[in-house]
């Protein structure tokens, strides 16, 4: 044999032991998780790229009466089931984002941004002298030039990547969507509902609560009645604000009757000690129901403070979740209230099948994901 053919002798391969397939495999999963959490990652793709297949998004004008029966039909994603392992997770956080079909959010946010801005609609309390003297409430320009935004005031509202709104609807009793609630990382809820007792169904976090007038009266004169009392005595209103940086605002025109009675509010939050940020609108959002016409061809004479909540929200969230947002009497042949905290009728003033329709078309075309019925497993963060 010629000894310089040796070295192209063929060498045997040694088989990769198990342990370290294992490792290899391990490290993939780990580099796979930091890449879904990198929070330098753009949030949205460019516009075009769709992270799941929708039908782009069609005005609806679904019959005003009857719904219920076609409502009735209709169900919500849901996360796959199992525990909340580490690879559970993953799956969640992959079904959760795939939902969503980011050309049609752009389109709603391009619709909502004419009507609807945190800028103008959540402003700190602390600033109201300053937009009084300096600016024009219903153009929300400076007084001194008509063409100037009003840039003296000032929002506590950020941009947030995924959001929770939370209806008060009693669909969320024995939903068991509470952990689900909690890991968005901004949670909306109108018109401050009770939370602690009800926590494991509905969540313990609220992030941003937007009160129409009634209650942001119920809720003063409850205060009031409490000022100088021991906190044993006040604990029933003031728990209340217990979330810790929640954002309290009002939802309508903001006239001398319910200046006073947010400054009630806001005298009672620092007496007892609470971190709760106080805010109000420039503007009704009421003002802003146009948006539901160019959204889904549907016109409402009085938008209820959550669909408005979902409205504004959609400025500021890449991503929005829907809960507790239910009008039947029934849900699989058991009984639905009007709120999960108590047993009060419906609101005359708003149109909640019609609500309830355009919502499911947003979930259908992936603006929003609707949840009704049981939740299965916390997801997004």
């Amino acid at each position: 044999m010629v000894r310089g053919l040796t070295m192209f002798r063929p060498r045997m391969v040694r088989p990769v032991p198990l342990f370290h397939a294992m490792i290899l495999f391990g490290i993939g999963l780990v580099g796979f998780y930091i890449y879904q959490q990198d929070p330098e990652a753009p949030d949205l793709p460019p516009p075009g790229e769709q992270i799941h297949r929708h039908k782009v998004i069609q005005p609806i004008v679904p019959n005003r009466r009857p719904l219920r029966a076609q409502l009735l039909r209709l169900h919500h994603h849901r996360y796959p089931s199992g525990n909340h392992s580490f690879l559970n997770r993953l799956w969640a956080k992959r079904e959760f984002y795939g939902h969503f079909n980011v050309t049609n959010i752009r389109k709603v946010q391009n619709i909502t941004k004419k009507y609807f801005d945190s800028k103008r609609h959540i402003i700190y309390y602390s600033d109201l002298d300053v937009l009084v003297e300096k600016c024009d409430y219903q153009t929300f320009t400076l007084r001194n030039s008509s063409k100037s935004p009003c840039n003296v005031v000032h929002t506590p509202i950020k941009h947030y990547r995924t959001c929770a709104v939370v209806g008060n609807g009693g669909i969320l009793l024995e939903s068991g969507c509470g952990a689900e609630i909690d890991a968005h990382e901004f949670v909306i809820r109108p018109n401050l509902p009770p939370v602690l007792k009800y926590r494991r169904d509905v969540g313990s976090r609220t992030n941003l609560t937007i009160v129409n007038g009634r209650r942001l009266t119920k809720l003063s004169r409850g205060l009031q009645s409490v000022f100088g009392k021991p906190l044993e005595t006040a604990m029933p209103w003031i728990q209340l604000f217990d979330s810790p940086g929640m954002i309290f605002s009002y939802s309508l025109i903001f006239s001398k009757k319910r200046q006073e009675d947010m400054g009630v509010i806001n005298t009672a939050i620092k007496m007892y000690n609470k971190t709760t940020i106080t805010a109000f609108p420039s503007t009704s959002l009421v003002d802003g129901k146009r948006a539901y016409i160019e959204i889904a061809g549907q016109e409402f004479d009085y938008p209820s403070t959550g669909l408005n909540a979902f409205a504004l929200a959609s400025t500021f969230c890449d991503r929005i979740s829907m809960y507790g947002f239910y009008p039947m009497p029934l849900y699989q042949s058991n009984r639905v209230f009007y709120h999960y905290y108590d047993k009060h009728t419906p609101s005359e003033s708003h149109d909640f099948d019609r609500e309830y329709a355009m919502i499911r078309q947003l979930n259908a075309d992936g603006v929003v994901r609707h949840v009704v019925g049981k939740c299965k497993s916390a997801a997004p963060t």
